[in-house]
């Protein structure tokens, strides 16, 4: 961030802090796993209880009598252990049919290769739906291995979504276990803190237990003589996990040995440093595991730098919800130097961000409050942050009323709800920019993301309000022709009629060229919409989007994905993905 921003923000906040105590925020609520409402903000969908909804197959449909008055016999068939989810169609799931059609072997592959961490608020919501959904199996799966709730539980845990794991492997029966299986509710329960559960799921590992889960288990039982045992024999192996073994000899008594680095933690390393009374290294919140990620940041325990990096990366790739950052950055405490020190920095560091939080959320002013957002705002996106940012201020936001004294912070404050998923909020600021010469051309700029939002517009733009819009910023060659050509193909792809003169007049410079995916994939992709398969249209959208985040993209595939959402009967969905697209893409 340049100095004098850093400065600026600086200013702000002295000017705008009244810090004797920590201000209370309001209590986080817990991840929802029901289905998402019409439109959604920053802090996820409404909580919906969740059920185990029976097997598909389970369910019978009366056969009518034939005409001659015979009786007929009709094998009843057994229920379909894969069929087991959490949702059904009212709670946002696809449907007891939505496989039908679709090869087992696609669903397979491309379920173990679900992307589940590109940033995306709406492709994470598809993903959790899809998973969780009750349905019959695809056809030509039967006796394959892993089983598909196997697959579909894994990404569950990949994608840090520990609620809905616990409740599929609850609603998953007996019948349907493996080695896998078993690997997950132990990582389920180690994060949810259930150490008792974890160890006696372990134990079903015959011959195939993890040797240090198995010291953890016996310390935790305070069988501490054999576990040294097992910690003799650790010591002595090349890879040895001196993390973990530094953990439990603490638990076994021994004076804690200092560990500098974590840079790869399991729930095992959570749970065995929790046990110890160890703090966690400051590299643990550098995690990629969202799961993991929301452990650290939800464990009261930890540093502030410890915990606030890994909530702010947790609630970016949707597994933390951003009411609970909110309420962990109100939690933290300073002392006057930490204070005094965090001050002079802008939001270069956790306890930083915290101050300028606090400022904004204590600004009396209207017109001081927005401009500390604006400047806010703006250094977040330069480290790569304006989303995160704009959901966590979008409260605030919304505390301000549109008037002509605050016309120059207008559009800034837009994108923010935009980006927040706060449309209708975004509105009036939308308004207020135009109203203002000044900020007449920034809100030009805005034009796209109203139209991917809204929908519904009876009159086509014309070529002045593209022009205006491609012009409103002044960008360096690349980013422009992505800008450019992003915008257009998600106008295009909401049903907007996009002049051919402006696709001709686009940059052909191929400074913003992007790898797209693979032929075969745009072609089932298509083939799936094309032949009304929902599950299938879904499962190769979001594979197509890919894990890079929506910026790295092809501006034809996110086209593509967002029509294809459309038809498959997705359509706040797509839009709301495009706004995503858009957003990311500097649009």
């Amino acid at each position: 961030m340049p100095a004098s921003r850093a400065k600026g923000l600086h200013v702000l906040v002295l000017a705008g802090m009244a810090l004797a105590s920590p201000a209370a925020l309001a209590q986080g609520q817990p991840m929802p796993l029901g289905p998402p409402a019409a439109h959604h903000d920053e802090s996820g969908p409404t909580p919906t209880v969740l059920k185990t909804v029976p097997s598909p197959s389970m369910e019978t449909t009366p056969v009518a009598p034939p005409s001659d008055g015979r009786f007929q016999m009709e094998e009843l068939k057994a229920p379909d252990l894969e069929a087991i989810g959490i949702l059904d169609e009212r709670q946002g799931g696809f449907g007891t049919t939505m496989w039908q059609g679709t090869s087992a072997s696609v669903v397979r592959y491309h379920t173990a290769h679900l992307p589940v961490a590109n940033g995306s608020r709406t492709a994470r919501s598809l993903a959790r739906r899809l998973l969780l959904s009750a349905a019959v199996p695809p056809e030509g799966g039967k006796g394959m291995t892993p089983s598909l709730v196997e697959l579909r539980a894994e990404r569950l845990y990949a994608m840090g979504e520990v609620e809905g794991l616990a409740a599929l492997l609850k609603a998953t029966p007996a019948a349907v276990t493996s080695p896998g299986l078993t690997r997950l509710k132990i990582d389920a329960y180690l994060l949810a803190g259930d150490t008792k559960a974890a160890c006696a799921e372990s134990a079903t590992l015959v011959g195939s237990a993890d040797p240090r889960m198995q010291a953890f288990c016996m310390l935790s039982s305070g069988k501490v003589l054999e576990a040294n045992m097992m910690l003799d024999l650790m010591r002595e192996r090349k890879d040895a996990d001196h993390a973990f073994i530094a953990a439990a000899e603490a638990m076994g008594g021994t004076p804690p040995a200092k560990v500098d680095k974590l840079p790869n933690p399991t729930p095992l390393h959570l749970a065995a440093f929790k046990a110890a009374k160890m703090p966690l290294p400051a590299d643990a919140a550098n995690s990629s595991h969202p799961a993991l990620l929301r452990a650290i940041a939800e464990a009261p325990g930890l540093p502030v730098d410890v915990r606030i990096p890994a909530a702010e990366r947790a609630e970016a790739l949707g597994a933390l919800d951003t009411d609970t950052l909110r309420k962990i950055y109100g939690a933290v405490t300073f002392t006057p130097a930490e204070q005094q020190a965090a001050q002079g920095i802008g939001d270069k560091t956790p306890r930083a961000r915290v101050l300028l939080l606090r400022a904004a959320q204590q600004e009396a002013s209207p017109s001081v409050r927005a401009d500390l957002i604006t400047r806010i705002l703006a250094a977040a996106a330069e480290r790569g942050a304006f989303a995160g940012t704009a959901r966590l201020y979008a409260p605030i936001i919304a505390d301000l009323r549109p008037s002509p004294d605050l016309a120059p912070f207008a559009a800034g404050l837009a994108r923010a709800l935009f980006a927040a998923a706060r449309p209708e909020g975004a509105g009036g600021w939308v308004a207020l920019a135009k109203s203002d010469p000044a900020s007449a051309r920034a809100a030009d700029d805005l034009w796209p993301l109203a139209r991917l939002y809204r929908g519904g517009e009876t009159a086509a733009a014309g070529a002045e309000t593209y022009g205006a819009w491609l012009g409103a910023r002044e960008l360096p060659a690349d980013q422009a022709e992505r800008r450019a050509l992003v915008g257009l193909e998600l106008l295009q792809a909401v049903g907007e009629k996009v002049p051919a003169a402006q696709w001709m007049a686009l940059p052909q410079t191929g400074l913003s060229a992007i790898p797209t995916p693979r032929p075969a994939l745009k072609a089932q992709l298509r083939a799936a919409s094309e032949g009304h398969r929902l599950g299938e249209t879904v499962l190769l959208a979001l594979a197509a989007l890919g894990d890079a985040g929506l910026d790295k993209v092809d501006a034809e595939i996110l086209n593509r994905v967002v029509v294809y959402l459309r038809q498959a009967g997705l359509e706040r969905e797509a839009r709301d993905l495009a706004v995503e697209a858009a957003l990311a893409n500097g649009v």
